[in-house]
């Protein structure tokens, strides 16, 4: 997702409000099987240090791995961001007329991927294999 930094430096504040569409290799890196309705909106502005600041919401839906079943797990999201970027000028002599936002924000929003969920109701299909056995307080998983 590209700032027009021309228009940026003139109006001194962009509205921001795109789905957002994220990269493969990023999501499996990250144990994400996919990001549904991913939407970004707000603004970034140039503030008086000249300094470019974010002030972002970001909402969608995570597609996870069921860490018992490996079966797909929603888990929605929905991240503020209020951050500071960098500053203008360097941005500007570095990229001349775009920004890309994209990976500031995908450093936020994995900050958001649990380490683990469960799909309700999740059980374990295998309780038992050669030389082990799940032993667990739950009755509804106890091998009878």
């Amino acid at each position: 997702m590209k700032i027009d930094l021309f228009k940026l430096n003139n109006l001194n504040f962009l509205e921001i409000d795109n789905d957002l569409e994220f990269d493969r290799d990023l999501m499996s890196s990250a144990d994400i099987r996919d990001i549904k309705n991913a939407h970004v909106s707000g603004s970034i502005s140039i503030n008086y240090d000249n300094e470019v600041s974010a002030d972002l919401r970001v909402t969608g839906t995570f597609i996870l791995p069921c860490a018992v079943t490996l079966e797909d797990v929603p888990y929605d999201f929905d991240v503020e961001i209020e951050e500071k970027i960098g500053n203008f000028e360097e941005f500007y002599n570095k990229n001349k007329n775009s920004l890309d936002i994209l990976p500031f924000i995908w450093e936020n929003i994995v900050s958001e991927v649990p380490i683990r969920v469960v799909k309700d109701g999740a059980k374990p299909t295998v309780t038992c294999g050669d030389g082990w056995e799940l032993v667990s307080d739950d009755e509804s998983l106890r091998k009878e």
